[in-house]
Parts: structure tokens; sequence; C-alpha cells
């Protein structure tokens, strides 16, 4: 059992063979190891749509509230609908997004607090202060380059023409519920497929591979990547499902910052109870041709998270079912295959044979 499990994991993955092109980066490890730290890795699918459930009920909440009535009101008195489109998208999901990303930048580099230190997926692996330097500038590159003119895009063009309202009356609890699933599947299915197709070898090297720099992601990661793959991968597929409705404002809001807590936990190398889950993407991050899309179902469809199930299921069978310490098994596995990369790297770059 065990020499079989050993080498499914051990495979190369498919860009093991690809020549570097600069100096190998080197990812510190945690000094000295994290004191007392049990990574923690049991976190269920119903644990993981927690914040979903949240986000879904302060929406539906907020937009009860007659304050809230009030404020659209003057919003739509006081602002057109193509400025609300444009810059109030833009001012929230950028909030969202640099204030939870800079809380886990913050406990990646100062260890602090404590207590988040257990839910480290890969505990001997660290980004350190130049890393996260180089990854902010490329994140605000693409939210400057991207995120803006997309957004006046939607705002002048795409929400007239759908019919994207920002005034009353808001959306109900169906509205809201239904909008949220219909764009969760419009975005596994636009995802997965450019995600899949990012990772063929005719357009790695050229659009996905500076996201794939980091085996051991961290939040502000997620949207490290190319202008082209920014666009495509994460902004369209998240776009689709909304335009096609012609949602509401408010929906729009709910559902882009939703998703931006989702891949930025996911992203965030920490497997935290009822957050999103970090351990699938990270394997993907590892193992790099399988756990394409958001939710697993073309993965399950397509057979590209098979592997990935197949190893989890030998892991507990080892481990007598204990899905912590089958996790942990796993990940000490993977590790194995980025010191084995980053040793073929250097030898490549300094001739060693």
């Amino acid at each position: 059992m065990s020499t079989t499990s050993t080498k499914t994991v051990a495979s190369k993955p498919a860009d093991a063979n690809v020549k570097p092109s600069q100096e190998p980066r080197t990812v510190k490890a945690w000094p000295g190891g994290i004191p007392n730290a049990r990574t923690v890795m049991e976190n269920t699918l119903g644990m993981a749509y927690t914040p979903v459930l949240i986000m879904q009920g302060l929406t539906i909440l907020i937009n009860k509230l007659p304050a809230t009535q009030q404020l659209y009101e003057r919003m739509n008195a006081t602002y057109s609908a193509e400025t609300i489109h444009i810059f109030g998208s833009l001012i929230i999901t950028t909030a969202v997004y640099w204030a939870l990303g800079l809380l886990f930048m913050f406990a990646d580099l100062t260890e602090r607090p404590r207590w988040l230190l257990k839910y480290k997926v890969q505990p001997w692996k660290r980004v350190g202060p130049k890393e996260y330097a180089k990854i902010c500038a490329i994140v605000l590159r693409n939210q400057i380059f991207v995120n803006i003119p997309l957004s006046v895009v939607m705002g002048n063009y795409i929400a007239p023409f759908r019919g994207m309202r920002t005034n009353l009356p808001l959306p109900g609890v169906l509205e809201t519920v239904g909008t949220w699933w219909f764009c969760l599947w419009c975005t596994e299915i636009g995802f997965f497929y450019v995600h899949r197709l990012f990772h063929s070898p005719r357009f790695y090297a050229t659009f996905h591979k500076k996201h794939h720099e980091y085996t051991a992601p961290v939040a502000l990661a997620s949207t490290y990547c190319t202008m082209t793959e920014h666009a495509l991968s994460n902004l369209m597929p998240v776009i689709l499902g909304l335009c096609i409705l012609g949602s509401h404002w408010s929906m729009i809001v709910m559902y882009f910052c939703d998703l931006e807590i989702g891949t930025l936990c996911t992203h965030s190398g920490y497997n935290i109870p009822y957050c999103h889950r970090a351990l699938t993407h990270d394997y993907h991050h590892y193992a790099f041709n399988e756990n394409f899309g958001p939710i697993g179902v073309l993965d399950a469809f397509y057979g590209t998270s098979n592997n990935f199930k197949r190893i989890m299921k030998e892991a507990q069978a080892r481990h007598n079912g204990d899905y912590d310490m089958a996790s942990r098994d796993v990940l000490a596995q993977l590790a194995q295959w980025e010191v084995e990369k980053e040793e073929r790297e250097r030898k490549a770059i300094y001739g060693e044979s």
C-alpha cells in the first residue's frame, strides 16, 4: 500500500522539466518551526460554506433595513447608475480584498496571532517581506490595468445594456439566493475551462506560469498572475452569471465580495474551520494538473480530482481513518516534490549534473 501511494504522490508535476529563466526563488521556512503547532485539516464541506451563508444572510438583512432603503434613494439621487457601478463596485471590492489579504499577510510576517498558526497547511514554508512586496506590486498592477478598465466598460456599456439596476426595489430572499447559486455554476464552468486551458503546454508558460511560482500560496497571491489571466480567468467567469441575469448592483457587490473572500481563504495557506478550504487548492499548486475548478463538480466529471481523492483515501487507510494525519502525510510528500524541483532548477542554472 505505502509503495503504491508514494509513487502516486511523488510523480513529477507537468512543468517539472521547464527550464527556469532566472535564479530559483527561495521561500524560507518558518524559523525554528512553529512551536506546539498541529496543522488542523478537519474542515468539512458544510463548515467551509459558512462564509457563503453569512454573506447571503447579511445581504438579505441589510437590504431589508429602512436605513438601506433611504441610502439607496439618496445614492441614486446624487450619483448616476454608471458612477455607482464603476466607483461603488471598485471601492467596495478593492477594500474587501486588501483588508482580508493584509490580515493574512500580517499573520505570515509576524506569526501573530499565535492561535492561527496551528491551521497553517504548509508550516515548513514561509513567504518573506521581499516576496510579499513583489506580490503586492503585481496585484496592484492587475487592479489598475484590468479591474478599472473592466469596471468602466461594465458601468458604461454592459450594465445599461443588461438593465442592471442600482435603484429600488432591492432584491428579496429568493432573488438573492437564486442569483448566488446561478452565478456559482457559471463561475465553475467559466473558471474550470479557462484554467484548464491555461494549463495546456501551448498557453501555460505565457499566461499561467507566473501564478504557479508559489507552490505554498498566500492570500494576496490569489491574483498574482498575468493581466490576461486576471481578466479571462479571475474576472470574466465571475461577471458571466451576473450579466446573464442582469443582476441588481447589490447582487454584484455581494457575489464579488463572496468570491474574493473565498479565493483569499483558499490561497491563504490556512485551513481554518468554517472558512473556505485551502488544502484542495494547495494540492493544485503542487500537483499542477488536478483540482482546476472552484467547487470541484467539473473536476469530478472529468476525473481531474481522482488522483487527489485516491491519495487522500490511501493516506487515511495508513492512519486508521485519521483525516488530519492523512493530510499531513500527503503534504509531506508534496513538500518533497518542492525540494526535488528546486534542486533540478539549481542544477539547470549552474550547469551541474
